[in-house]
């Protein structure tokens, strides 16, 4: 599969203990590849919205991405921002690599509580817009500014993990989308291992942790043909 087509994450399953593991009706396996195809259906039309002017990034347009790949299948949930449960918060977990490829460790996190998740999906959204604007209208600008705003937007929201399940298909759709506002081809990881390691990385936030992750974006970018 062609690097600047289709969606990543193919022939990968959710864990069966994932909300999304399986639609009804339908297999584990036919529920992923639906959602997977409804992402490259959103990845498809992109461009053109690149094309037709700066990208302008909120909460309402992540959840918008998330409803548009999920709303089949789980109706529910998808667009749905964790809230709450009766009395208590809705919080969800995820795991996470971290320390080095020869000794790799899960470490274990907590997404945003749900309390204050659409302010800071709100704050990361305005950090990302500022930041594009000045990159646009900048006329000295390095490529590799662009790729580490679009990448800091992409691992900021997964460490939010605003939805109950399905963040990282629905997050895809905004690192693609903030490439192509910066002007940059959208990338498909063809790595999932090497991903994972990066994004463990970039979350343990010392010494510019988005950088690996940055520099591994930029690479495919420049492997696949600048656009």
């Amino acid at each position: 599969m062609s690097p600047t087509h289709g969606a990543p994450f193919r022939g990968f399953r959710d864990h069966e203990e994932s909300p999304f593991f399986r639609a009804p009706g339908l297999t584990p396996e036919q529920t992923w590849d639906v959602s997977i195809n409804r992402l490259a259906d959103i990845l498809e039309t992109l461009g053109p919205l690149a094309d037709a002017g700066p990208i302008e990034f909120s909460p309402a347009l992540l959840r918008s991405w998330h409803r548009q790949i999920f709303e089949e299948m789980f109706p529910d949930d998808a667009g749905r921002l964790r809230w709450r449960r009766g009395r208590d918060p809705e919080h969800v977990y995820f795991d996470a690599i971290i320390g080095t490829p020869e000794r790799p460790a899960i470490r274990r996190y907590r997404g945003t509580n749900p309390r204050k998740l659409h302010r800071r999906l709100g704050k990361i959204c305005t950090e990302f817009n500022t930041a594009a604007a000045d990159i646009r209208a900048s006329e000295t600008f390095e490529r590799y500014d662009a790729v580490h705003a679009a990448t800091r937007l992409y691992v900021k929201i997964l460490r939010a993990h605003p939805f109950i399940d399905g963040n990282l298909r629905g997050t895809t759709a905004a690192l693609d989308a903030a490439l192509l506002t910066l002007n940059l081809r959208r990338v498909q990881f063809t790595d999932l291992e090497l991903h994972d390691q990066l994004l463990g990385t970039a979350f343990v936030g010392k010494h510019d942790p988005y950088r690996p992750l940055a520099e591994h974006i930029a690479e495919i970018i420049s492997t696949s043909g600048e656009a």
